[in-house]
């Protein structure tokens, strides 16, 4: 008479065990959201880490990843980006194909340009990346950013798309890419990308500080070529191709990514606190935002308010012209525009304390 029972529960322990292995599913929800902000670690790049291995219900031990530095990365609404931005990816009416559904920092870097001894003749900053997180696909539409102080959004020719959505094991991603920045009188950069790869695995992910997770692994890799022309020179062109290992799970950006370069890892990152970490003092730590300082509207025109964006009211600031002459300074984040005769000014800022300073250029028209 106890038969019955003994394999009713066993089933139903079958279907437990069977049900905390299931294949992990990530969708528009598990991608990072508007207001959403993410722990990011740095960690060393260990080049005996085992980063290739993988397969259905695997765990991967990254538990003794260290840490070298800490940022907190900050998703908005795109109805929170700036202006210009604003009219390229939350523009139903005339750029339906872009609208997009979260920015922040993301896939755009130039920084590569440095390590090869190229030194850009102009000051970018602000540098955002716009998303599309609610179609077929996780896509990469656009990005945008602060070019001597005036707002610049590029819209990608050739959307990239990321991955497909909703994401399963076994999934196969294919895409291309290409956009270009032309800064008249400056530089060219133009740059076209190929994306190869599938979800090679699922399972856990065991990361520092005994916290878990149930992933997918994406193999990818990215290969893209960068035509770089400066003004009076020659076309210089940049051949890239790199791996990318990324465990995708229901954590907004994914909870860890290792790139590697001809075999080599060079970039190790992972999402969540560091060993040892003590939340009760985030002095040093870097935050990633996407609405930092930008005056607004720039260009303006002569008796019109500028608006002093990513500001404390109790910033002061000077009004200089291109001689380094001071027009007007002032305590806020409101500049009037009723004294300037057209021409190009610097806004110098500074914190009440004299620290964290900011500059940047306007026109007045």
């Amino acid at each position: 008479m106890k038969t019955i029972p003994y394999i009713c529960s066993l089933v139903a322990l079958l279907f437990v065990v069977h049900c905390n292995h299931a294949q992990t599913t990530v969708n528009a929800s598990d991608l990072p959201q508007a207001g959403g902000s993410y722990l990011i670690q740095t960690s060393t790049a260990d080049i005996t880490g085992d980063y290739v291995s993988t397969g259905a219900d695997y765990v991967w031990d990254f538990s003794t990843l260290d840490s070298n530095s800490e940022t907190l990365v900050e998703f908005g609404a795109t109805n929170e980006a700036p202006f210009l931005a604003q009219l390229s990816f939350n523009n139903a009416l005339t750029n339906p194909d872009y609208i997009c559904d979260v920015f922040g920092p993301g896939e755009f870097d130039l920084a590569f340009l440095s390590e090869l001894g190229i030194d850009l003749p102009v000051t970018i900053s602000n540098m955002m990346s716009y998303y599309q997180t609610s179609g077929s696909s996780y896509n990469l539409a656009g990005i945008s950013m602060n070019l001597e102080g005036f707002d610049l959004p590029i819209e990608y020719s050739d959307i990239d798309e990321i991955h497909p959505l909703p994401l399963n094991f076994q999934d196969v991603i294919s895409s291309t890419s290409a956009y270009e920045v032309d800064i008249p009188s400056v530089l060219n950069y133009a740059t076209s990308a190929t994306r190869e790869g599938s979800v090679d695995g699922w399972g856990t992910l065991l990361l520092p500080n005994g916290a878990s997770h149930e992933v997918l692994r994406i193999s990818t890799t990215i290969t893209t070529q960068d035509v770089l022309t400066q003004e009076g020179g020659e076309p210089f062109e940049i051949d890239r191709i790199s791996t990318v290992y990324t465990w995708l799970g229901d954590g907004g950006l994914p909870y860890l990514e290792a790139k590697t370069l001809f075999g080599t890892t060079y970039s190790v990152k992972y999402q969540g606190e560091a060993p040892n970490q003590d939340t009760s003092n985030t002095d040093g730590m870097t935050a990633l935002t996407p609405s930092d300082f930008v005056a607004f509207p720039n260009p303006a025109t002569s008796g019109e308010n500028i608006v002093l964006n990513g500001a404390d009211q109790e910033i002061t600031w000077d009004v200089s012209n291109l001689m380094g002459k001071i027009i007007l300074s002032g305590i806020g984040t409101v500049i009037a525009t009723d004294l300037f005769s057209p021409g190009t000014y610097i806004i110098s800022t500074s914190s009440k304390k004299g620290l964290n300073t900011e500059s940047v250029r306007v026109i007045i028209q």
